[in-house]
């Protein structure tokens, strides 16, 4: 009887097996197919977006803000922005300033090691040239001609004229003449920042005095008498330091150099011919008049290259020196530096062109200077 059971246990254990079987193969293909969805899930590729917002700095377009936006579907959101220059911002918004005009590409990328890149080109900056002056920050431009004399102010009142120069490059008379030299740092930092921006500001007017919180500073107004009886040594560092004075913070001021008073008669010469050469502009009364008085020396928006008072320089005078008085023989044997006075005052009739030389810690009441403004 037994025996006769057997097959039949047999067949239904194998059913079983079998069922046991088709119930796994479901469970493990389910899981399978589970596992692959979330897989795919994970590795689906998410969309990247970059924003460019382009903004024009403050610098009269001499330069470009770009700031950057980048967003992502992905929950986890944007990891870095890449910059042009290769640099890396982490976060989602950052700003890029340029100051050449071409195409610049940024990158994006994503949390999830997703990434995005654009393109952006800037065309908004207008190239330097001599036709085309920078404004400093904080001035507004009183006169627009270039031809005539193109005149900016800044908020106390100081004016400043413009001085072109076409190819970059300054005018000095005595280049060639081992008598004179020019070795001082603000005319070397002239002469490169014209090789870039093609022209510097030259003030409008012979420097004068005024008081800014309680210390005294040099100013470059219409209508003030002259700062006088001064040594080269003070009208030097007054000059370096009126940018300061005046809190201008992307350009600066400094004694004018032969570089700066030769390319500004140059320029002038090509309207007022011979101007550099003769007498028939300034003020040679005997009387110093406040600075921009004289009707006649105000060409091309500058007053009183001419006459009024005489102008010191940086250049130096290196020859034997053969001065009237014999006080400026026993400078020169002291090794006191002779410094370069140009043009004319109210008391002697000489031509803007020229030059006389003075021991630098002299003073003298016909004698003043003025100061140039660069980038």
């Amino acid at each position: 009887m037994k025996n006769k059971f057997i097959p039949i246990i047999i067949i239904v254990i194998a059913i079983i097996i079998m069922i046991i079987a088709i119930i796994s193969f479901n469970i493990l293909s389910n899981n399978s197919e589970n596992t692959n969805k979330k897989t795919s899930t994970q590795l689906e590729v998410e969309n990247v977006y970059i924003t460019l917002n382009k903004e024009v700095s403050k610098e009269e377009n001499s330069q470009v803000i770009i700031t950057v936006y980048a967003s992502t579907e992905a929950e986890n959101g944007i990891k870095e922005i890449i910059l042009p220059n290769g640099r890396s911002f982490s976060g989602d918004t950052t700003t890029y300033t340029v100051a050449q005009n071409g195409t610049y590409e940024f990158k994006a990328i994503s949390n999830n090691g997703v990434t995005a890149t654009k393109q952006i080109e800037v065309t908004e900056i207008v190239e330097a040239s001599a036709i085309n002056p920078y404004i400093p920050e904080g001035f507004s431009v009183v006169e627009d001609s270039i031809e005539d004399g193109f005149v900016i102010e800044d908020v106390y009142e100081n004016q400043y004229v413009w001085i072109p120069a076409e190819n970059g490059k300054l005018t000095r008379d005595t280049a060639t003449d081992t008598n004179y030299e020019d070795t001082d740092s603000t005319a070397s930092a002239l002469v490169n920042s014209v090789s870039k921006y093609y022209g510097f500001y030259l003030g409008r007017y012979e420097a004068s005095q005024c008081e800014i919180d309680g210390n005294i500073a040099v100013a470059c107004m219409s209508g003030k008498n002259p700062w006088t009886n001064i040594t080269y040594l003070d009208a030097v560092e007054y000059a370096s330091r009126m940018g300061e004075a005046f809190e201008y913070k992307d350009c600066h001021t400094a004694l004018i150099n032969s570089y700066a008073w030769d390319t500004a008669l140059k320029w002038i010469n090509k309207s007022y011919t011979n101007f550099s050469s003769n007498t028939n502009y300034g003020n040679y009364s005997g009387t110093i008049y406040p600075t921009g008085y004289t009707e006649s020396d105000n060409v091309k928006n500058i007053c009183d290259l001419a006459g009024n008072v005489r102008e010191w320089t940086t250049e130096i005078y290196k020859g034997t020196t053969t001065g009237s008085s014999s006080s400026s023989s026993k400078n020169k044997q002291n090794d006191i530096i002779q410094r370069v006075v140009r043009g004319g005052g109210a008391n002697l009739s000489r031509t803007p062109a020229s030059h006389i030389y003075y021991p630098e810690n002299l003073a003298d009441n016909y004698w003043g200077f003025r100061v140039i403004l660069y980038k």
